[in-house]
């Protein structure tokens, strides 16, 4: 929408977007107050959004579904902002959690369950979508007419894709999964992952998190022009933790986020196991719920293995700032938002290249080749004997992430490619 001024050279841009997050607890909340501060009107549609008094209720129902603490992940979506308006609706949240819940059960068919959550989101997202410009949607919760409808309405369609393209993730995590006799459900012909291709197809752009996302759709028949680039931010409270590099004692790696066979949890524990074997004392602090990594860990693991299922924040960045090496041997990923905070505390990281973290390698993080021990268990041992090396990669990384990687960097990135979108004219001005 425009309005001109008494200068027919200045025209002033009422950007008009509405962000679906989809079901579940993923939601775009950074991100959203991001582009609001950058200058666009936002109206995040997400879920459940409890109040006060409703917080041990969240936590009964988190009881429930295996989600510890829920309360504490939900009441964060209480944003506000002059631009921001977040429009909660916990029934499609509840739709959306027991289809997950269901897609449990033995007899149920969780690929159907979860498409389904996704499609009943999509339809309740339809009335927001009279009067606005761009329709930013999580990739799949474009599905139930909500797509359509904001192409009638005249929405430009953004999908926000934020991992890799399935057909990559089936190949790179097939074998993984069958060694631990189990079936890689990844599959672009299964119903959701269907509909989150459908929603990338059919939206006027795709905005991804990281370049290694962008090859991943290229090479699978992407237009390298439909597909755009944001990395996401970092909040400044993890910038520059780790001020001390010196080791005294064990070498104390940490891991954040689901333990699990796509995030390299099987070739971790190896590696750990081969550096302890070659006489380093590593010890690995993993925080996060434990997935399909559990199936790799040994009895005797309890020697160096600590586990924690959820930490607040302030023990988190604590906790990293203490620590020697963040490593995280990912198959698979978008652009790692626990490597990124790690990475901007000042803490070493190595990890792979289909991590996605910005940055030539050996700036941002040591890479090693996705899915080799030895090369792991080689880097482990390289960094933690090296304090020196460990500093330099730890302050060149933070570096990196405060001077371009902020989530005003993101906001202000988002919302010149919402103009170039919207083909808005040089000569461009916000209304205050």
């Amino acid at each position: 929408m425009t309005r001109e001024t008494n200068s027919a050279s200045i025209v002033f841009l009422d950007m008009r977007v509405v962000i679906a997050t989809g079901p579940g607890k993923l939601h775009f909340l950074e991100s959203a107050a991001a582009i609001a501060k950058a200058g666009a009107q936002v109206n995040l549609l997400t879920g459940w959004v409890p109040s006060p008094r409703q917080e041990r209720l969240a936590d009964l129902v988190g009881t429930v579904i295996g989600e510890e603490q829920l309360s504490r992940r939900l009441i964060v979506r209480r944003l506000e902002g002059d631009r921001l308006t977040v429009t909660a609706n916990g029934w499609t949240e509840a739709v959306g959690a027991a289809a997950g819940f269901a897609g449990r059960l033995p007899f149920a068919d969780a690929d159907f369950t979860s498409a389904l959550a996704f499609r009943i989101h999509g339809l309740r997202s339809i009335r927001h979508l009279n009067s606005a410009d761009i329709f930013l949607v999580r990739s799949g919760a474009g599905r139930g007419g909500a797509m359509a409808a904001a192409r009638v309405n005249g929405l430009k369609t953004i999908a926000d894709h934020s991992i890799a393209h399935p057909s990559f993730m089936k190949e790179v995590l097939t074998e993984e999964y069958r060694r631990q006799g189990m079936r890689c459900e990844v599959t672009p012909k299964s119903a959701f992952w269907r509909g989150i291709l459908e929603d990338c197809a059919e939206a006027d752009k795709v905005l991804v998190n990281s370049d290694f996302v962008k090859e991943t759709f290229v090479q699978n028949g992407f237009a390298a022009e439909k597909v755009e680039v944001a990395y996401w931010g970092v909040r400044r409270d993890f910038f520059a933790l780790k001020g001390d590099y010196r080791r005294d004692g064990p070498l104390r790696l940490i891991f954040t986020g689901h333990f699990d066979l796509r995030k390299g949890a099987r070739i971790l524990l190896e590696a750990v196991r081969l550096v302890r074997g070659g006489g380093l004392d590593a010890r690995l602090q993993v925080v996060g719920k434990m997935g399909t990594g559990r199936a790799c860990i040994k009895p005797a693991d309890s020697e160096f293995l600590t586990a924690t299922p959820f930490m607040p924040q302030g023990e988190l960045k604590e906790l990293l700032a203490q620590s020697d090496l963040f490593v995280f041997p990912t198959l698979a990923e978008g652009c790692s938002r626990s490597a990124m905070e790690a990475a901007a505390a000042g803490l070493p990281v190595i990890t792979t290249r289909n991590c996605g973290l910005p940055g030539r390698a050996g700036t941002t993080a040591l890479l090693v080749a996705a899915g080799n021990v030895s090369a792991l268990a080689e880097a482990i041992e390289t960094l933690g004997e090296n304090e020196n090396a460990r500093a330099v990669l730890g302050r060149s990384a933070a570096s990196l992430i405060s001077e371009k990687f902020t989530w005003d960097h993101y906001g202000r990135n988002v919302f010149r490619f919402f103009q170039s979108v919207m083909g808005a004219r040089d000569a461009h001005l916000l209304r205050n």
